[in-house]
Parts: C-alpha cells; sequence; structure tokens
C-alpha cells in the first residue's frame, strides 16, 4: 500500500525532526519512491511539507499538509503530520480528532501517532482531552499506556490515564506488567507493590510473601505474581490440586518459575514437596532466593534431591538481611548439567513462612 509506506517514511521524518536529529536521506527517498508509485496527486504536497518539517518551518508544513489533506481526505501521511503539528501547538481536539481518523483510516494506522500522543500527554492538561479520546478509541489507548509505562519516571501519569481495573476473565493489560516491571527495575518495590494491589484487587501484606502458592491459573501480572517458562529448555504450568509440573531437559539454564517476594528482616523457611522418578544423585534444579537491589543469594533448596528422597518434604531455613535486601527474587532455577538429563517433576505443599522460634 503505497500510503502506508508513505506514512511510514514520514513518520520517520517527523520523529527524526522532533528528536532534532538530521533527517535520514535514506527516509526521504523512500517518501519520494512511494509518492512516484501512488497515483494521487497528493505527492508534491505531502513531500514538500515533510521537508519544510525537516528543516523546522512548521508553519509552512502545516499549510502544505492542509492542502494536501483537502485533496485527499484519506491521506494517512497528511493526517499524521497534521495530528502531530496540531499536538505539539497547542490545539488538543484538532490533533486527537486527526489521530482517531488516522487509526480508522489505516489498519494499525494508530501505531504512527502513538509516540506523539505519549509526548503529549506529558503536557499540562491533557489527561481529559486524552481520556475523552480512549473512550471511542481503545486502540490508541493501549498503545499510548504500553509507550508511558516503559519509563517509571511516569507511573503517576498512567495510573491517571488508565481505566479503574476490573476483574475480568483473561490476561492482565499489557501496560500493567511494564509499569510495575519498570518500576522494580528502579528499585521502587514499594510503590510496585501498592500499584500490583490496586490493579489486583488484593489487599495489601505487611510483608509479602509468595502469592498463589497453589500455582492457580490467575489473571494477576507479574511480577508478584507468577511466571512461568514455556521452551526449549523447560517448562513449567499450573495443574491439577495446587501442583506445579516442571519439565526441564538439563540443556541450558533457564528459570521456569519466578516471583517477587518481599520478605521483612527475619529468619523464614521454605518448604515444598517434590515428586518424580530421578537417582539418587540428580542436580541441576532448586529454588533459590536473591536479595534486590543486592544480589546476595539468602537460600537454595534442591528440587532434584527431594524429588529423590522418596516423596519427603523438604525445608530450608534462611535469614532475610537488614540491608540490600528490600525485595527478593524466587526461582525455581533449572542449571545445565554436564550430562543431559529429563526431569519431570511435581512441586506441591509450597510455602515461605516465618521460621519458628526456638
Amino acid at each position: 500500500n503505497p500510503q502506508v509506506k508513505l506514512a511510514t517514511a514520514m513518520a520517520d521524518i517527523a520523529q527524526s525532526t522532533a528528536s532534532g536529529s538530521p533527517v535520514p536521506q535514506s527516509a526521504l527517498a523512500r517518501a519520494q519512491a512511494a509518492a512516484r508509485s501512488d497515483p494521487l496527486a497528493t505527492e508534491p504536497f505531502l513531500i514538500k511539507g515533510a521537508l519544510a518539517m525537516s528543516r523546522g518551518q512548521e508553519a509552512t508544513a502545516e499549510r502544505l499538509f492542509t492542502e494536501a489533506r483537502a485533496r485527499d481526505p484519506r491521506s494517512a501521511a497528511a493526517r499524521y503530520f497534521l495530528a502531530a503539528r496540531y499536538l505539539r501547538s497547542g490545539r488538543p481536539m484538532a490533533g486527537l480528532n486527526e489521530s482517531s481518523v488516522l487509526a480508522r483510516l489505516v489498519p494499525g494506522g494508530s501505531q504512527f501517532i502513538i509516540p506523539a500522543l505519549a509526548e503529549y500527554a506529558r503536557t499540562d492538561g491533557a489527561v481529559p482531552y486524552l481520556r475523552r479520546m480512549f473512550q471511542a478509541n481503545p486502540e490508541i489507548e493501549r498503545g499510548v499506556l504500553n509507550e508511558l509505562s516503559t519509563k517509571a519516571e511516569n507511573a503517576a501519569l498512567v495510573m491517571s490515564l488508565a481505566p479503574p481495573p476490573q476483574t475480568v476473565d483473561g490476561p492482565a493489560p499489557e501496560y500493567q506488567a511494564r509499569l510495575l516491571g519498570a518500576l522494580v527495575d528502579r528499585g521502587s518495590f514499594a510503590l510496585a507493590y501498592a500499584l500490583w494491589n490496586r490493579f489486583t484487587g488484593t489487599r495489601p501484606s505487611p510483608s509479602p510473601g509468595v502469592f498463589n502458592s497453589q500455582f492457580r491459573k490467575l489473571t494477576a501480572p507479574a511480577p508478584f505474581n507468577w511466571t512461568f517458562a514455556s521452551s526449549g529448555a523447560g517448562v513449567a504450568e499450573p495443574a491439577e490440586r495446587g501442583r506445579l509440573s516442571v519439565s526441564f531437559y538439563g540443556r541450558e539454564n533457564v528459570d521456569l518459575a519466578s516471583q517477587l517476594v518481599m520478605l521483612r528482616a527475619g529468619t523464614y523457611e521454605i518448604r515444598m514437596l517434590a515428586t518424580g522418578e530421578l537417582s539418587e544423585g540428580a542436580r541441576g534444579l532448586d529454588w533459590s532466593l536473591t536479595c534486590l537491589p543486592g544480589k546476595q543469594v539468602i537460600s537454595t533448596l534442591p528440587v532434584a534431591v527431594a524429588a529423590a528422597s522418596a516423596g519427603k518434604k523438604l525445608a530450608a531455613q534462611f535469614k532475610v538481611p537488614d540491608q540490600g535486601c528490600d525485595a527478593q527474587w524466587l526461582k525455581l532455577k533449572g542449571t545445565a548439567q554436564e550430562f543431559e538429563q529429563t526431569y519431570q517433576l511435581m512441586i506441591t505443599d509450597f510455602a515461605i513462612v516465618p521460621a519458628a522460634r526456638p
């Protein structure tokens, strides 16, 4: 589709202009090539408008794109540039209207305007306008929230734009996991946990331990719910009666299951029952707890040994230190062995509890 190719090339030009970078000659060449293959008579205005934008002549570019739109109201390129121009120049309703039209004109057309809308969202007074637009454009809403949620500093803005959390079947919206991940990467564990509680409607715990210890299939997002692996290295998946089915092939290292917990300083015990057919010398499959923001490993519980011990429950005590351990990564880690061995296990009765006082 020449219009789509032209819009894509001009989006590259616009993004370069917005960032202050030189306009790539390749983008101009693609725009000219696409224009030559399009029979509509808007090409000269579009290309001249793109060149004017690349030179910082935005008022001239706006006149040219307005003329292109008048000649062809379905011109995705004209709509794109006018939307970005209106948003940058403080005309939100006009910019949002052009964005809505663009989203309807081209399949996936909203992707072109998402960066400009995300940038506009950071300006004073943008939230009410965007909320109004999102009501009629859920695709654009998803795109803008996903774009903003990659940066922890946008947490308050994302929450002001996001719809109220709803308890529904199906996966959590992508922006939730993105935002929580960004906050965790920054070390804002308490804020991440508070937002996770808001997203899921769960009651906050003063010492958040393992959530969903029964390994149920819940829609609550990571990192305070389980993330399970499914790859050529191994698979972990919930099974009936609160069990976790684990297959590890011993060929490469893999995190089969993981969850972020926030245990307060103190002494705890990690417990589990693992069943499976393994030899006594089986190694390479362990639960581990690693401190954040520090990297200290504070507990390792060998799952393979537990499974090889005739179904006996296994437990290990560990201590959460006072410093450098605001949160902890709980992971079921598969470690490649010298000789490949397939592990087929069931894990149940899993828990982390305060250790009994002596």
